[in-house]
């Protein structure tokens, strides 16, 4: 886990796509399950919902506050530091010049790093995998309609760009072939076999189908070895004794104490060997070009805001605000090779991306709505909002394409989101939110659509303290199969100096070194004042 959370802590990636957003940023919220948009009128309606400084309590506000996220998709930083713990210089190996006894000592290494390599490049074809990191901090004020601020976002990604199944042939580097895919296929895997059996060929088996070769090795289970001897006879053609000395070699390598394993389990060791069953004819794994793009954004703006208030009496009360802020946006965009640029694991997706980001200057536009009717029958206030964010969709440059040298334009896209607040008791207060727009990330493919809400039960004289808890939830309902993630606070201290704490914790877990670990979670802090 060490390295999955060095890059949590230092990550800084990039950004290969012409139009991108971010997820809707509603800073001090997440332990209501993300809703802001309609109970927010201090310092913080400056980035929420400026509608909201029209309601302000007290004359002056300041928050601050900052928070750090990881969302892990499938197995992308497993699969990074588990490619790591190998040897990838010994995917192959060249015979020239060696006995007999030295080329089985290189095929049986080479062979047992080049099987789990395989076997982790399955695992990203069936699986791909991302990994996302956001990283705030917000500095706000609010005296009386008016806000002001600065804060900086940032949303870091890394995918799998293109899976490789070219190049996945493993073994001597100098076997020879015949003219077809399939000669070429078993005259490589023969070589392989005879460098693994000391240059001592294999006698024929009396049955074609069953080998008379025992399993003699304690790796893989019986039902395993059998199903690999006879995956590797059908993909390359040997006979069914070479097949069983390969599965027997490969699999007492794996054993053998010294050996460097990646931390995989059998079945998926055997998914890789039937991978290199088939990959014989093509080109050797050295070259192998699986890549994982790291993309990212970093947005840091000065926004002003003022929201004013229209009051229609028993009809209720409606306030309206905007905010204009200038933007400095980083775009980041690096591509780097699975086999060759991760030697310390995840933890160097930070060193791929320093030499590849582009900085710019921008400006957006936000505006909001807050209405408000008081003292509904049962339900007390009732607050509706709407926040339209970056309506002008603000430009950043991205970093120069190092092939063709061309710069692509990042634009930020608009966001729009609803929400609602009631505060039926006078401890108790209810909020929800929902994106109306489906907000792209900085990971082509993958949506951000926010569902979510929650209660706050307050208590303003509990010791002479301000009390709050939250307990809350969202969904992102923009990407199917997205299962809801569970949040909470607290506050401590009165108005003039208050402390915040929130978290979220995914219901959904995932895989890292075979271990499982919510695949989503988040912390946010907060200090605040208000007075006058």
């Amino acid at each position: 886990m060490k390295k999955m959370m060095t890059a949590v802590a230092l990550l800084g990636l990039s950004l290969p796509v012409a139009a991108q957003a971010m997820e809707f940023q509603t800073p001090g919220s997440l332990g209501i399950g993300r809703a802001g948009v309609a109970r927010t009128t201090d310092s913080y309606a400056t980035f929420i919902n400026p509608g909201g400084l029209a309601f302000h309590e007290k004359g002056f506000s300041m928050n601050l506050g900052g928070g750090v996220g990881v969302a892990i998709n499938a197995t992308l930083a497993d699969n990074v530091d588990k490619m790591s713990k190998l040897d990838t210089s010994k995917l192959s190996y060249d015979s020239t010049g060696l006995t007999a006894a030295q080329s089985a000592t290189l095929a049986a290494e080479s062979t047992a790093q080049a099987v789990q390599a395989l076997a982790i490049i399955d695992d990203v074809k069936k699986n791909k995998g991302e990994l996302t990191v956001s990283v705030d901090a917000a500095l706000a004020f609010q005296i009386r309609n008016f806000g002001v601020g600065v804060i900086n976002s940032t949303e870091l990604g890394a995918g799998i760009g293109n899976v490789d199944t070219n190049n996945l042939r493993t073994g001597d580097t100098t076997s020879a072939g015949g003219a077809t895919p399939d000669a070429i296929s078993l005259a490589n895997v023969q070589q392989l076999v005879l460098d693994l059996n000391s240059g001592v060929a294999v006698p024929v088996s009396a049955d074609p189908a069953t080998p008379d070769i025992a399993n003699s090795q304690s790796y893989f289970s019986q039902t395993q070895w059998e199903a690999v001897v006879q995956k590797i006879k059908q993909a390359t053609g040997v006979g069914v004794n070479e097949a069983a000395v390969l599965a027997n070699k490969v699999g007492s390598q794996l054993g053998a104490p010294g050996t460097q394993l990646a931390g995989l389990t059998t079945d998926q060791v055997v998914s890789g060997l039937s991978l290199a069953a088939d990959s014989f004819s093509g080109g050797a794994l050295d070259n192998n070009n699986t890549t994982v793009d790291l993309v990212g954004i970093s947005l840091f703006e000065v926004p002003i805001a003022y929201g004013h208030k229209f009051d229609f009496g028993s009809k209720g009360k409606l306030g309206v605000g905007a905010a204009a802020k200038v933007m400095r946006g980083t775009v980041y965009f690096q591509e780097a090779l699975l086999f060759k640029d991760f030697k310390d694991g995840s933890s160097d997706f930070t060193k791929k991306v320093k030499d590849s980001k582009a900085d710019s200057t921008s400006f957006g536009i936000d505006l909001g709505a807050l209405y408000r009717l008081e003292d509904v029958k049962y339900i007390g206030p009732v607050n509706v909002g709407l926040a339209l964010k970056n309506l002008n969709s603000p430009k950043f440059d991205g970093p120069k394409d190092p092939t063709t040298g061309r710069t692509e334009t990042v634009k930020v896209e608009p966001q729009a989101r609803l929400g609602v607040g009631l505060d039926p008791l006078s401890w108790l207060s209810i909020a929800a939110d929902m994106d109306l727009t489906k907000n792209k990330t900085v990971l082509p493919g993958r949506d951000s659509q926010i569902l979510g809400g929650g209660l706050e039960a307050h208590f303003d004289h509990w010791y002479a303290l301000w009390f709050a808890l939250r307990l809350g939830a969202y969904k992102n309902i923009g990407e199917s199969g997205s299962k809801p993630v569970i949040t909470g606070g607290f506050s401590l201290g009165p108005q003039y100096l208050r402390f915040d704490l929130n978290a979220a914790v995914a219901t959904e877990t995932g895989k890292y070194d075979n271990k499982s670990y919510p695949n989503e979670a988040k912390v946010e802090f907060g200090l605040s004042t208000a007075f006058f």
